[in-house]
């Protein structure tokens, strides 16, 4: 048996409270977020708000979680329940028609490039649609600027960076502010053989060395906009800054910070209720 613990929280948040029950001991977590299918019987989110349901082994770390972070009290359900839901949450994802970002228990078809990413201990295995959105624009870049030098702030699990490593990126930097999420990328790396990747503990993305050609920054408008002269610094002339993390109402507001170091406007996509902007140094 194990425990399930549910947290309701708004979309946005939802990737933060994840990671906030790893911290606190879960050993896995789903999330569900507005228009997901969900699996019949379940019940319908609350307007405007999903739900992290985290699973615990032992009924006192559940416990802890839900008055840590003011949540119902966790229920105990059977443990083959959840690790089978969970699989059946994270399936391959389809970049192109040759390549796939995909969970170590899931092939790769014959002939096609993947990644390997361990879902569920740092954000970002390509299926929420920020990440997606970063994936598949770095994609297109990287065939468009071959050999581009390619920053990642706040890298999570280290997906886009590892693309970046699979598509013959030149310099490639990772950054990250939470050593658990590091390690988290850094395991992933070795389950893909990625040794060139610059793996950095850094809060200031202006301590990092040089500039780049593609700079992504997949991470929360506030942070975005505080570190907006630190972040535009490390694109080069001619180079591409990729932001996300924005709900579609925030994506003025993140434009407008850049705007002001000195980038210029290339285009915005949506997918959902979400937004990348993408801005350019002349």
């Amino acid at each position: 048996m194990s425990w399930a613990l549910v947290v309701v929280a708004p979309p946005e948040e939802l990737e933060i409270r994840a990671a906030e029950l790893f911290e606190l001991g879960a050993n896995g977590v789903e999330l569900q977020e507005p228009g997901m299918p969900l699996m019949p019987g379940t019940p319908a989110l609350p307007p405007g708000a999903g739900r992290a349901i985290a699973h615990f082994p032992d009924r006192a770390d559940a416990l802890r979680a839900a008055a840590e972070l003011r949540a119902e009290p966790p229920v105990e359900v059977p443990a083959e329940d959840w690790s089978e839901a969970w699989r059946a949450h994270h399936r391959p994802i389809q970049l192109a028609s040759d390549l796939f970002i995909l969970p170590p228990w899931e092939k790769a078809p014959a002939g096609s490039r993947s990644l390997i990413i361990e879902p569920g201990m740092a954000f970002g295995t390509g299926s929420h649609a920020t990440t997606r959105l970063c994936l598949e624009r770095v994609r297109e870049l990287l065939d468009q600027m071959r050999g581009a030098d390619v920053l990642d702030v706040g890298t999570g699990s280290g997906v886009i960076a590892l693309l970046a490593h699979l598509l013959g990126a030149g310099r490639i930097c990772a950054s990250e502010n939470d050593p658990v999420a590091l390690e988290s990328a850094r395991s992933n790396a070795a389950l893909n053989g990625a040794s060139r990747i610059e793996w950095l503990l850094e809060e200031q993305p202006a301590k990092i060395d040089g500039s780049f050609d593609v700079v992504v920054a997949n991470i929360l408008l506030n942070t975005l906009e505080e570190l907006a002269a630190q972040i535009a610094s490390k694109v080069r002339p001619g180079g591409r800054l990729l932001l996300s993390g924005l709900l579609a109402e925030q994506a003025a507001d993140a434009e407008r910070a850049y705007l002001a170091q000195g980038l210029r406007p290339v285009e915005q996509r949506r997918r959902e209720e979400w937004v990348l902007v993408e801005l350019e140094r002349a």
